[in-house]
């Protein structure tokens, strides 16, 4: 157009324009429109090369980890189903196996249970690799919308002039050849996802973006961001264990250790350094592999100069624990600032049993000592009533304290252990994923034992036998589904509660929301907690075994006053007993008897 103006301006004056005019001033609309129309164009192709680059790049990755994750999933169903379909074949072939006579038509080995079993998993797996496709599919819709819309806003050079003078413009009504037709809008929920799945995996997709870029900001960029965002760690749990596995391999295919373990090049190196619990606190990565991440961690919060007296004091306890043999599963601080976590004690990731517990009402890691020792304690007496029945002792335990157990003004309350069930069933799918033959077992106290409960009913299956102590109650909702879940075979439940326990009664009274004993609930084996001998405990000489009955509603061995002064004769306060032993005090028949049907339970399994 250029070109043409200079052309045209020569023989200016030999022609007459109407309206009134030059040559070269006819020619000045249709220049600036083509170079608006040039402006536009270009301003369109950096919106597609953007998109292309960045946003569709993100997307076809993330199609291409679902259709390896797919074909994974299906290559393992296809493996256990001919598993299955074998020992099937094998025991319809054995003319013994009469259906009318065995009452049944499948085979009791250990195969096809276990075949079943991986099955069962596999089928839960894919139900939230379903969830995970719609949330590509919603995805890449408002991805597509979102380019639509910003070339929609895009305009230039599409003025049009008609011969009486008036303009005409022209814009872009519909996204492709044909208007969309009438259907949910991109980022909308399905009908046949809740808006709390979607809004979980849209939250766990966004935190392991984050996680990325963390490991290419700079130093600047990423502390600006923390300081912003302290409480993101916390999040980072969330991601379902396929997707963080995938994230982890991701970034380990690009990074290298040194032989002391620490990491030295690549985004894992940078993570190592500046954000470790990104790494450390993902569930569905090797317990080994957190361990070390959570000890960076652990360092780093304490050289931070910016904590509190009382975060730096709980953090200390926890390097103290450390030093006793127990690993670092989780830390992070929370959006309250309070310092959480998990430990653990054993080789969880080839562990056979697995045993999560957790504590009850106004707990948290000020109580590190107490419930550090009884997580020592646990895994030490099952080990030992294992090898004295010659098992292999390979049980693991883990100290869940993630969650915030309120204090005693909400002990009634259900909110805590809602929040407590979603987190505890985040660390427990993780150590399922990451080792799927352990049988799992759930040992809670107090109001922990009504979060645990609560986790049970959300999450059928998620253990596979519950052992709870003193408890301050669960819901009749609760109460029901655990009474079916019995019934069917899906857990196995045992509870004990002591009579010297002053305390947790005050969890079940008619005014609070979890008002059910759980030893009432049809199908759950009571525990004892008043002193006496303890069955199936084994010892080196066969002697008998005598457990202490448990005095108060503490947990391990205490000497708080609030535990000992109702064991006082006439309340007299010079004659108050030394301690209080609690429901899981190795000195106590319920700790003892728990421990020994722990290892009855695994030798059935043999």
């Amino acid at each position: 157009m250029e070109a043409v103006t200079t052309m045209w301006s020569a023989i200016d004056g030999a022609l007459t324009i109407i309206p009134d005019g030059s040559p070269s001033s006819a020619l000045e609309e249709p220049l600036a429109s083509a170079k608006d129309f040039a402006e536009a164009m270009t301003q369109v192709k950096s919106a597609l090369v953007n998109a292309a680059g960045e946003t569709f790049a993100k997307l076809e990755q993330t199609r291409a980890e679902l259709q390896g994750t797919i074909q994974n999933l299906n290559d393992r169903h296809r493996s256990h189903s001919l598993i299955l379909d074998e020992e099937i074949a094998k025991y319809v072939a054995d003319p013994e196996n009469d259906p009318t006579i065995n009452g049944r038509n499948h085979p009791e080995t250990d195969a096809y249970d276990t075949a079943k079993v991986n099955l069962g998993l596999l089928d839960e797996e894919a139900a939230r690799l379903a969830l995970a496709v719609d949330l590509f599919h919603r995805d890449l819709a408002q991805a597509e919308q979102d380019l639509a819309d910003q070339i929609r806003k895009i305009s230039g050079g599409d003025e049009v002039t008609r011969r009486d003078g008036s303009r005409v413009t022209t814009s872009q009504t519909a996204w492709g050849l044909f208007p969309p037709v009438p259907s949910a809008g991109p980022g909308q929920a399905p009908r046949s996802v809740s808006l709390d799945d979607y809004f979980g995996l849209a939250i766990a997709r966004a935190t392991a973006e984050r996680i990325e870029w963390f490991a290419s900001a700079t130093d600047k960029d990423l502390t600006d961001w923390l300081s912003s965002h302290p409480e993101f760690f916390a999040t980072v749990g969330f991601i379902p264990p396929a997707e963080a596995k995938a994230l982890y391999d991701r970034l380990q295919s690009r990074s290298t250790q040194d032989p002391t373990g620490a990491w030295v090049t690549g985004p894992l190196a940078a993570l190592w350094h500046r954000a470790p619990a990104s790494i450390g606190n993902l569930n569905g990565i090797p317990a080994t592999t957190r361990a070390s991440f959570g000890a960076q961690e652990l360092q780093r919060l304490l050289g931070d100069p910016s904590l509190t007296d009382d975060q730096r004091t709980k953090l200390n306890l926890l390097l103290d624990e450390t030093t006793k043999g127990s690993r670092v599963l989780s830390l992070f601080l929370d959006a309250d600032g309070q310092v959480r976590g998990s430990l653990f004690v054993g080789d969880l990731d080839a562990a056979d049993q697995i045993i999560t517990v957790t504590h009850g009402i106004a707990t948290d890691f000020g109580a590190m000592d107490e419930w550090g020792t009884i997580a020592s304690d646990l895994a030490g007496m099952t080990n030992e009533q294992l090898r004295l029945r010659g098992i292999d002792p390979s049980t693991a335990v883990v100290l869940f304290m993630e969650w915030d157990s309120g204090e005693w003004n909400t002990v009634q309350g259900m909110n805590r252990p809602i929040l407590g069930a979603d987190r505890e069933a985040a660390l427990v799918a993780g150590m399922r994923f990451v080792n799927p033959e352990a049988w799992q077992e759930g040992w809670a106290h107090s109001l922990g034992t009504t979060m645990t409960t609560t986790n049970q009913t959300h999450n059928p299956g998620i253990f596979d036998h519950l052992t709870l102590f003193g408890s301050a109650g669960i819901t009749e909702v609760s109460a029901r589904l655990l009474e079916t879940q019995i019934a069917d075979g899906t857990v196995s439940v045992s509870a004990a509660s002591s009579g010297l326990d002053p305390i947790a009664w005050m969890g079940r009274t008619d005014l609070s929301m979890h008002p059910v004993d759980p030893k009432t609930v049809e199908g759950v084996e009571e525990i004892g907690a008043h002193g006496g001998v303890v069955e199936d405990y084994l010892t080196v000489d066969g002697q008998e075994v005598r457990g202490v009955a448990t005095q108060g509603h503490n947990a391990g061995p205490s000497a708080e006053i609030l535990y000992r002064i109702h064991r006082s004769p006439y309340w007299h306060l010079g004659l108050i007993p030394d301690d209080s032993v609690g429901y899981l005090d190795p000195r106590s028949e319920s700790m003892l008897q728990a421990v020994a049907d722990f290892a009855e339970r695994a030798e059935e399994r043999q």
